[in-house]
């Protein structure tokens, strides 16, 4: 059981946003350098730059943690992590053990030193989580651990999808038990991992004709029924997505026009814009009921929670 004492709570401002941007666009940078540098440079080359990137980025972390900035410190931590991972898996490509992961599916049969890699990758996010109590490395520690164990347990296709919803299951599981234990904070991110996998798992099964969207609209409906119950907004952060996937599909079928390419791209070239399609205002139709349908669940919300958070401040 995570440990919660003096966990870093984040409050919503033009600076925590500023610094969450900030940190988690150098996450991407790195990558992107580091697949720069595994490219320019050979195995042992590669490793050096990846440990010198751990190096720096776990002083910075250390340093701001010392300095009493612990949010721009976590964000380091974070992004410490994924250097670790880098710096491992190009120390097993130096050495020849990291399995070729270009060809095949995902997850595809006992790879040891891969899996390795996946579980160093675990703990080295708790280790983190341990000493900076930073929230979103629980999404990582969680994240990483439902692809350890999907590897692990399955070798990808309708298995690997069943295993995911489980691991959704289990972890709700986990962060109810954390909501009732009063860490709330640590709880919102196992909530969001919770929802990807099991909306994750039930795309994959279902995602092809008519009956499977209606299944995953109903779907969507009880995420955000649940995320009410749960006081969740991550529930109907998500159920909202799964219902404009939903929406997606029946207005390219009923106009017969991708949704994006007709409100992206028709203002601009007009009339040259494709052929036009008999039932082209389905598609926006679609949409706007949609839109109704989100206001009408606020609305219904709001009028739940009026007992608890004044209406005004719901909507």
């Amino acid at each position: 059981m995570l440990r919660v004492v003096n966990v870093i709570r984040v409050p919503w401002s033009s600076a925590a946003f500023l610094v969450y941007l900030g940190g988690l666009t150098i996450l991407f940078a790195i990558v992107a350098l580091l697949s720069i540098a595994s490219d320019e440079h050979g195995a042992g080359g590669f490793v050096l730059w990846s440990a010198l990137l751990f190096a720096v980025l776990s002083a910075l972390a250390f340093l701001f943690k010392r300095t009493g900035h612990f949010i721009t410190a976590g964000l380091f931590a974070v992004s410490s992590v994924a250097a670790f991972a880098v710096l491992f898996g190009a120390l097993l490509d130096w050495l020849g053990w990291l399995p070729d992961l270009e060809d095949g599916p995902t997850f595809s049969g006992f790879r040891f030193w891969l899996l390795v890699l996946e579980l160093l990758t675990i703990v080295a996010a708790a280790v983190a989580l341990q000493i900076f109590r930073f929230p979103l490395l629980v999404f990582v520690v969680a994240g990483a651990t439902w692809f350890f164990v999907t590897d692990l347990i399955s070798g990808g296709g309708d298995w690997s999808a069943i295993v995911t919803i489980a691991y959704g299951l289990f972890l709700l599981a986990v962060a109810l038990s954390f909501d009732a234990g009063g860490s709330r904070i640590y709880g919102f991110w196992l909530h969001v991992v919770a929802g990807l996998t099991i909306g994750g798992g039930l795309l994959w099964f279902f995602h092809d004709g008519d009956f499977d969207w209606i299944l995953i609209a109903i779907a969507a409906l009880l995420y955000v029924a649940l995320g009410d119950q749960l006081m969740r907004s991550s529930w109907v952060v998500l159920g909202a997505w799964g219902l404009l996937q939903v929406t997606t599909h029946f207005a390219e079928k009923w106009s017969d026009v991708g949704f994006l390419g007709f409100f992206f791209l028709f203002p601009f070239f007009g009339d040259d814009y494709g052929e036009r399609h008999e039932h082209m205002w389905a598609g926006p139709f679609s949409y706007a009921v949609l839109g109704l349908v989100f206001v009408g669940l606020a609305l219904l919300i709001a009028r739940r929670r009026r007992d608890v958070i004044p209406a005004a401040e719901l909507i």
